[in-house]
């Protein structure tokens, strides 16, 4: 027989949490079909009868002192428009990606069909005119026929459906006709293909809505084995009643829930992340609960009043009515303008903002819970990106794991891989494993690390060698390739 692919001599990290082990991984197809120590040409799991241990392969990759793992499963991106614009999706596949999560934060290219202004922080992913999407079968049938390099799981943001059903009304909470609406079309988008429901009740667009409206909403999710993800309503002075609100809407709607880009905002909130992971661990006994997390102490998103002022430090990444201010201070722009600083914010909105407000060691005890996922929340259209757009997996690889010891490397990857599969319902990726979709990674555990920075965002990350999306290459020798192999996931197959 004659397979597609032959990886050579590497060290598998499977994707489980267990140790590394010396394998060969064979490819047909677009999946594992073979697995086998190269000492003996014994067959250690194989799907295919015919299997032999003499074969030939079309192409083969000599993997010797490198890790073949599962492809990185980003769990929380912006990427909604990107796989459209990028279709290569290089700030992704250069980092060993495969799978993009997106429609996070509240907000989805789809479902939306609003014609009015949009509020905070819906620009985020762009200009009225992408929002061309009004059921999700209208963006996967697109996805479908354009496909990119990565695969794409789409969550319904819960900021385009009560934009849409309150009809631009959104400084108030959703009456019962409003509510039912929203009900409505979440459940047409679940069963279009969408994975669940997204949350951003920190931003304009849904801050008003209280805990009941949600709840209502998570409870048209688990008959769907639809997921529940939220960047909570505060990640500051009150991230601990966040997280106990939280734990109230898994607990009353009974839905898988995930806290998004978990942290603790602002110096005088520092250390509060002791609390919210033991509320979280407390929670977990009774819910299925988890978290994500980025591994930078500073965020990312629109430029807000009420962000800036609890930030050291604040980076303007974009305005559209300035374009030649990206990458620089917000302060320095301010005495440039020879304003104060909620001048200078409603001089240039719309506009993003990098703010430096997060603390190493809640960072290093949320990445080391058990569990936590790896998202990086990184916004492709910015011009001047947090460098989480294209460092975040290579950095939990490099400085997280191999330099700073947080975790062994089987975990790190475990944070990417398996767990993330698992909670967001992924069927047979994740896993090295025979019968699973061929998404690998090929690294090299000794150089891999990140080179963006907050100076130079778009900076490839090193040790990325060779990555494949269902059996496809995508990136090799430092580029990616011209295959789009990538498929719209679903996603309802949870465990």
């Amino acid at each position: 027989m004659e397979y597609d692919i032959h990886l050579k001599n590497g060290e598998i990290i499977d994707g489980t949490g267990a140790p590394k082990f010396k394998s060969d991984v064979v490819i047909h197809k677009g999946k594992i079909i073979g697995i086998f120590p190269p000492e003996n040409g014994d067959v250690r799991n194989v799907s295919d009868n015919h299997f032999l241990s003499s074969f030939t392969a079309k192409h083969t990759f000599n993997a010797d002192g490198k890790i073949i793992s599962p492809g990185f499963i980003d769990v929380h991106t912006h990427d909604d428009d990107n796989v459209f614009l990028d279709p290569s999706m290089s700030s992704k596949v250069s980092q060993g990606v495969t799978t993009c999560i997106a429609g996070n934060c509240g907000i989805s290219l789809a479902p939306f069909s609003y014609n009015g202004e949009v509020p905070a922080p819906i620009a985020l992913l762009g200009k009225s005119d992408v929002f061309r999407f009004p059921r999700v079968k209208d963006y996967k049938n697109h996805f479908n026929n354009n496909p990119s390099s990565v695969n794409v799981a789409l969550l319904t943001g819960h900021s385009m459906l009560r934009v849409e059903a309150m009809n631009g009304e959104f400084d108030r909470p959703a009456n019962s006709t409003e509510i039912k609406k929203m009900v409505d079309n979440l459940q047409i988008a679940l069963e279009d293909g969408s994975i669940g429901l997204s949350t951003g009740l920190a931003y304009p667009a849904a801050n008003a809505a209280p805990t009941s409206e949600i709840i209502e909403l998570a409870k048209v999710l688990p008959p769907q084995n639809g997921i529940f993800t939220t960047h909570m309503r505060n990640e500051a002075i009150d991230v601990i009643k966040s997280v106990q609100e939280t734990i109230e809407i898994s607990s009353s709607s009974n839905v898988r829930t995930v806290i998004s880009h978990h942290k603790c905002a602002g110096r005088e909130n520092w250390g509060k992340s002791e609390k919210t992971l033991q509320l979280i661990e407390e929670a977990k006994k009774n819910n299925c609960l988890d978290l994500d997390c980025y591994p930078y102490t500073a965020s990312s998103t629109m430029l807000l009043k009420s962000f800036v002022k609890r930030a050291d430090k604040v980076l303007v990444t974009w305005s559209d009515k300035y374009s030649d201010v990206s990458g620089q201070d917000l302060n320095d722009l301010a005495k440039k303008f020879n304003l104060n600083i909620d001048d200078t914010i409603d001089k240039l909105y719309p506009a993003g903002a990098i703010y430096f407000q997060m603390d190493d060691q809640d960072l290093n005890r949320i990445l080391q819970f058990p569990g936590t996922m790896i998202g990086s929340d990184g916004i492709p259209g910015d011009r001047h990106p947090h460098p989480r757009l294209w460092g975040t997996f290579p950095r939990v690889l490099g400085k997280y794991s191999r330099e700073m010891k947080l975790f062994p490397l089987e975990e790190a990857v475990y944070k990417m891989t398996g767990k993330s599969a698992s909670v967001f319902g992924l069927e047979s990726r994740g896993v090295i494993e025979v019968g699973n979709y061929a998404d690998l990674v090929v690294f090299n555990p000794k150089t891999v690390n990140d080179n963006a920075s907050y100076q130079s965002p778009k900076l490839r990350s090193e040790g990325i060698e060779n990555v494949f999306v269902n059996g496809m290459l995508v990136w090799e020798n430092d580029k990616p390739t011209s295959n789009r192999p990538g498929k719209f996931l679903s996603g309802k197959n949870f465990s």
